[in-house]
């Protein structure tokens, strides 16, 4: 780095990867989702989000639900699983930190969410930042 240079790094926000997303499902036709979040900072605002991007859409989204998680006191994973399990959708639109993430892949494999037929789309301005990828994502 010279001196006197500055650096830095944008990433896209979260209204802009939910828009690319929506493009995708629209190009698939997969017109069925549900949300899955955690109480992770902005879960509020993401939900918000995608209800104005379906609700003034022309394309019939079948928004099958909101599934709100808490993962501080499931320790074994035995909650989340079931939890998962109810959600209808095969698409399913995830909001939550990096470490969080780790934890619900690892109960979607589990509980056998994760295989063909199965489309996760993960949100957030927070999962980069390493070169390994954990072996649940």
């Amino acid at each position: 780095q010279e001196k006197g240079s500055t650096f830095l790094q944008l990433g896209s926000s979260t209204e802009q990867q939910l828009q690319v997303i929506f493009e995708v499902l629209e190009e698939y036709d997969w017109t069925a989702f549900a949300v899955v979040t955690t109480l992770f900072p902005g879960y509020e605002d993401f939900v918000d989000y995608i209800e104005v991007l379906t609700d003034s859409s022309f394309i019939g989204w079948e928004h099958r639900g909101v599934l709100t998680l808490n993962l501080t006191d499931d320790p074994e994973g035995t909650r989340l699983r079931r939890q998962l399990r109810e959600v209808s959708a095969q698409i399913r639109l995830l909001y939550c930190s990096r470490d969080e993430a780790e934890a619900i892949f690892r109960a979607a494999r589990d509980a056998g969410l994760t295989g063909p037929g199965y489309i996760w789309f993960v949100v957030g301005t927070n999962l980069a930042g390493s070169d390994r990828l954990p072996e649940h994502l």
